[in-house]
């Protein structure tokens, strides 16, 4: 077999188009063009390396499907070529080139009797039933009447081939041939690295005549672009547009439960050619179209919300730190000689989560949050996901501060308590009094008082037991009293002592709470019916903050949120073909599928009183028998008329 012949095949072209529909299927599944860090969260590190030198995070675009695409192409139109004009050929065909030994053989082969012929009439019945009819003279003697129906059914051959190679050019001409191509010669090349717009080589820009592309762009209220941004890799290329985009005006509605409804964008397009200027509003399914490109409502995402943060250290009574935050930018914070840096990622205004109410599971708005990492010196970074208002949990509401080492990683949510006003004023007072020993040891001094039992203990000695614990419980909270229990107790005795090692921290902090609000009369912030879950709560928070990964709790105070549009510029000069040739993939299987070809033959012999009736068709089921027992029964009745 040739190359040509293996080409041409209809084995190979299948082959090729079971590559092409699995390639689509791996296409759909797997969520294509996300950034690396979010497939390598996803999948891990093996299986994202397996995938990404498969090329499936770009699936559409990858050499190796643009190669099949490319063969596939070529081995339908080699198959159209060979077998269109004997098709053609077949579709003006009668096939009256037939014996009566042949007629005789078909499955449907009938005798009808007759006594006068006319032809005529038969001709026109049979038109009548859409018949296509050629009679001729067999033997010089013999009259055969062929009728043929059905025969657009092998235009239906046609229609998928052509189907076939259009969508796949199509695809072909959105496949970044062009830059693959530039690529390879080193002309242009991919940027990895964040860079204003400015300082980015001309090797990683793309022309405004750039054959095809999908780009993306992010715009704030007033702000003005004529660049998108095209992810490739793990990097990006900067596409050059024929116009500028500019944002008038972006609003979004929400449904009650805070979920988004919709959202549009009022936009100004210029033009870079002759300066016209249009205004056009789009949305969700209601794109612009301009100069070739097609400008679509992708999504919405924050542009830069300015926070007003409080930052509180859980180690010190000291006041806490202000800060003046943006998304997208960092802020530098030095204290006791180390820097560190806070980088905002992230500003949503809601966020639904499933929470409990009355034993029932229901989908809440939470409120807003906010994203950032923390990164030392050395460059390490933790990244952290706060809650501006408390949630309800078991009866009680908690500010909610996760944390994570890695993106690989899920969050591991802080619980800090809410006071009675549900704020975090609470919580503040308390790790103040706890981390103030004037105020401790006068909480241990009356304590020590009201729980000796016996004169004869040394009161001083009590004293002397409750800071060492308290101390240790201050130092690396419940885990370093753990600790200590192990080193020094014996094991039958660890768990009785470790609860009443517990027993005492909780009566030092309600002691301390107790004189504190001897003290301030007028604070609100303490009023529940038990205070001592707050208490326990708060304790647990401290204890917890020590696997927090920062000393400090980020509030956040207010903000002043500012929305950016995300657009979607595409150049795709394949996807008329591609429609094109959809339809006709429609058209083509209809035409096989549910038209039906059906020939007829009637041949008169010469003397004899009997005509001879063969049926033929290209699918022999049980609609086609039916309509050959009713043609024959309408011919009988014709004859017998």
């Amino acid at each position: 077999m040739t190359f040509s012949q293996l080409l041409s095949s209809m084995r190979f072209a299948i082959s090729m188009l079971s590559i092409v529909g699995i390639a689509s299927i791996i296409g759909t599944v797997l969520k294509q063009n996300q950034s690396y860090e979010s497939y390598i969260i996803k999948f891990g590190q093996f299986w994202f390396d397996f995938f990404e030198a498969l090329s499936l995070y770009n699936v559409y675009q990858a050499s190796w499907f643009l190669l099949i695409l490319l063969f596939l192409v070529s081995s339908t139109s080699l198959c159209v070529y060979r077998n269109t004009p004997r098709i053609i050929k077949d579709f003006k065909a009668f096939q009256d080139n037939i014996k009566e030994r042949s007629l005789r053989s078909y499955k449907y082969s009938f005798d009808i009797p007759f006594n006068d012929f006319k032809k005529n009439d038969l001709i026109e019945f049979l038109n009548k039933n859409q018949f296509k009819v050629k009679d001729k003279i067999v033997n010089d003697k013999d009259q055969l009447i062929v009728a043929k129906k059905g025969d657009y059914q092998k235009l239906g051959y046609i229609f998928t081939h052509f189907a076939i190679i259009i969508i796949s050019v199509g695809g072909l001409m959105d496949g970044n041939l062009i830059f693959k191509f530039q690529e390879s010669l080193g002309t242009k090349q991919i940027e990895f690295y964040d860079k204003p717009i400015s300082e980015i080589s001309k090797k990683s820009w793309l022309d405004s005549s750039n054959f095809s592309f999908r780009a993306n762009m992010l715009l704030v209220e007033g702000e003005s672009q004529s660049v998108g941004v095209i992810p490739v890799k793990d990097g990006y290329m900067i596409q050059d547009l024929p116009f500028t985009v500019s944002l008038k005006d972006f609003n979004i509605e929400h449904y009650s439960s805070g979920q988004p409804k919709s959202f549009e964008s009022d936009l100004i397009i210029k033009s870079k050619k002759n300066g016209e200027t249009i205004n056009k509003k789009i949305s969700v399914n209601k794109p612009l179209h301009y100069d070739g490109v097609t400008i679509y409502q992708s999504d919405f995402q924050d542009g830069g919300t300015k926070l007003d943060l409080a930052l509180h250290d859980f180690y010190s009574s000291s006041k806490s730190i202000p800060m003046k935050a943006e998304v997208f930018k960092h802020n530098e914070l030095i204290i006791e000689n180390q820097k560190m840096n806070f980088e905002f990622e992230d500003f949503r205004l809601f966020n639904i989560l499933d929470l409990e109410f009355n034993d029932e599971t229901k989908p809440s708005n939470v409120g807003p949050n906010y994203r950032f990492k923390v990164r030392n010196e050395s460059g390490q970074a933790k990244e952290y996901e706060n809650y501006q208002y408390p949630m309800l949990f078991d009866g009680r509401y908690f500010f909610m501060s996760g944390m994570r080492n890695s993106p690989q990683e899920e969050f591991k949510f802080l619980r800090v308590p809410a006071d009675s006003e549900k704020t975090l004023n609470g919580f503040i007072i308390f790790k103040d009094l706890m981390t103030d020993d004037k105020k401790i040891n006068v909480a241990i001094k009356r304590l020590s008082k009201e729980n000796i039992s016996d004169a004869s203990q040394d009161i001083n000695n009590i004293e002397d037991g409750f800071r060492t614990i308290w101390k240790s419980f201050i130092v690396g909270g419940y885990n370093n009293i753990a600790l200590n229990i192990d080193s020094n107790v014996p094991p039958e005795n660890q768990e009785q002592v470790a609860d009443t090692y517990i027993k005492i921290i909780r009566l030092i902090a309600n002691r301390a709470i107790s004189d504190y609000l001897e003290n301030n009369t007028d604070v609100t912030l303490f009023n529940f019916d038990e205070i001592e879950s707050f208490t326990q709560d708060a304790l647990n928070a401290y204890s917890d903050s020590f696997f927090y990964g920062s000393n400090f709790l980020v509030e956040l105070k207010d903000f002043e949120q500012v929305q950016a549009s995300g657009l979607q510029l595409t150049k795709s000069p394949g996807q008329f073909w591609v429609y094109l040739g959809s339809i006709m993939l429609v058209i083509g299987i209809f035409c096989m599928l549910y038209i039906q070809e059906i020939r007829l033959w009637i041949m008169k012999k010469n003397g004899s009183k009997n005509l001879i009736l063969a049926f033929a068709s290209n699918r022999d089921q049980i609609d086609f028998e039916k309509f050959v027992d009713k043609t024959k029964n309408e011919i009988k009745k014709f004859y017998s008329n």
